[in-house]
């Protein structure tokens, strides 16, 4: 119909975003009593794009395809699919995207990345603090002041309690650290949870990422003796 109405040539190319290696269509037809009807197009494969290239990209669309490839990396790993979306997320802020663009690759890395709703109120905190940290700002400027605190915290609150407010996103990294430590390390010894407990919300952000990577409990203290000795 483009063709009909414009008189111009028109393309089809298809864009293959499933996670099979081997499938390549690359046409389509049939024939039917003599009449014979064949489409060839190109294709791009999101699965063979290079990851170190779309890794340096700072095109917006460039990330929408890694988050699209971390959700098919991370089926069925809830602790995986949680470190790469804070990662995710924290990238935005490096690759220096604007605020519209970053609005849309939060709704992007939210629908794609999903994790079990029990634990979106955790991990939107840890983002305000991710997004604290890379702004050094105490002004939020991207969207999670809307997306993500919208669920829970009605409009015109005010500024008096922005302070429980704080208090509240401290506690709730706190639970979450601990909720996913035991799995890890085994269960805590109560000296090292009353050392998490101690812990300041920059170095809880930074354990609710490294955790990932342990496989123990000594890895746990290792890390707490390098990071925040308890003297």
């Amino acid at each position: 119909q483009i063709f009909v109405r414009e008189r111009r040539p028109v393309i089809s190319l298809a864009v293959l975003s499933d996670d099979q290696p081997g499938w390549h269509p690359r046409s389509f037809g049939y024939a039917e009593a003599g009449c014979v009807i064949r489409l060839d197009f190109p294709t791009v494969k999101l699965l063979e794009l290079d990851l170190a290239m779309l890794e340096t990209s700072r095109n917006p669309i460039a990330m929408v395809i890694l988050i699209h490839r971390d959700a098919q990396a991370t089926r069925g790993q809830p602790e995986e699919r949680l470190r790469r979306k804070l990662a995710r997320f924290r990238a935005f802020f490096r690759n220096g995207y604007s605020a519209a663009d970053m609005r849309r690759l939060y709704r992007v890395l939210d629908q794609l990345l999903r994790l079990n709703p029990s634990m979106h109120a955790t991990v939107r905190a840890t983002m305000r603090l991710i997004e604290q940290e890379e702004t050094q700002m105490d002004t939020f400027v991207t969207s999670i002041e809307e997306l993500a605190f919208a669920e829970g915290v009605e409009k015109g609150v005010e500024k008096g309690i922005e302070k429980g407010i704080e208090q509240g996103r401290h506690q709730t990294l706190q639970e979450v650290v601990l909720r996913l430590l035991p799995r890890r390390c085994g269960p805590l010894p109560e000296p090292v949870h009353h050392h998490v407990l101690a812990l300041s919300p920059e170095h809880l952000l930074d354990l609710s990422e490294t955790l990932l990577d342990f496989t123990s409990l000594d890895d746990l203290q290792a890390w707490l003796d390098h990071t925040c000795p308890s003297g």
